[in-house]
């Protein structure tokens, strides 16, 4: 607890957005709806795929303990959200020996 009578709780949230099925007219499909689809109280190392990290920390008053349910609205700005580069490798099938198509 810190002077003020507040505790900080940081969280690592991990939010996917979910895209629309019409392309817009930039060819890209647009972030319709989004959600929380994972939390850790430190960084993932390996976080889910198609999804931006967002550190959050709550600085909740010790009295909001007691037998309430605060609830408020966060607003990111985009400058605060990290985007993480997904890695693939593809294997050139000829060299699989395999006898896929």
């Amino acid at each position: 607890m810190n002077s003020n009578g507040y505790v900080d709780a940081p969280v690592y949230l991990q939010v996917k957005g979910e895209r629309t099925r019409w392309r817009a007219s930039d060819g890209k499909y647009p972030v319709q709806t989004a959600k929380v689809v994972g939390s850790t109280q430190g960084r993932p190392t390996k976080p889910q795929p198609d999804t931006v990290l967002v550190k959050v920390t709550l600085r909740i008053p010790v009295g909001a303990f007691d037998p309430l349910e605060p609830e408020a609205i966060v607003v990111v700005p985009a400058d605060l959200t990290e985007a993480h580069p997904v890695e693939v490798e593809a294997d050139d099938p000829r060299e699989a020996g395999g006898n896929q198509p």
